[in-house]
């Protein structure tokens, strides 16, 4: 049975860059909005603004069971913040589900992060 892989749990440099992408993401949202960490944090009910500093670095990613709170803290419609969400955290399953073809979308998902990967890619996956 193949092994099964959680690219944002993982330490390996694919997991890393996906959560610095993730991260980015909620800084960018966050700052177009005037909040600072800690609003951000009191926002979705979290207790300490380092949990979205952690976000923000890569270090953690976004609980699930808090994604609505987020999209709503950051003016964001749900369904178009949940699906950038899966698209920097999961891109293999973007591509699946929102590919054209999506034999085509999950084969230039693995190409472009093996060019990032070389140094042949920008660190973010648009």
């Amino acid at each position: 049975m193949p092994a099964f892989t959680k690219p944002l749990l993982g330490r390996g440099d694919t997991s890393t860059d996906l959560k610095l992408a993730l991260g980015a993401y909620v800084r960018e949202l966050r700052e177009r909005r005037g909040m600072t960490q800690a609003d951000l944090a009191k926002a979705v009910g979290l207790r300490f603004n380092t949990a979205v500093s952690a976000i923000e670095v890569g270090r953690n990613t976004i609980p699930p069971e808090r994604y609505l709170d987020f999209a709503n803290a950051l003016g964001v419609n749900p369904r178009t913040f949940m699906r950038r969400v899966l698209q920097l955290t999961n891109p293999w399953a973007f591509a699946l589900l929102f590919s054209d073809k999506p034999e085509d979308g999950f084969r230039e998902v693995n190409k472009r992060l093996r060019a990032r990967s070389r140094g042949n890619e920008p660190e973010t996956i648009q």
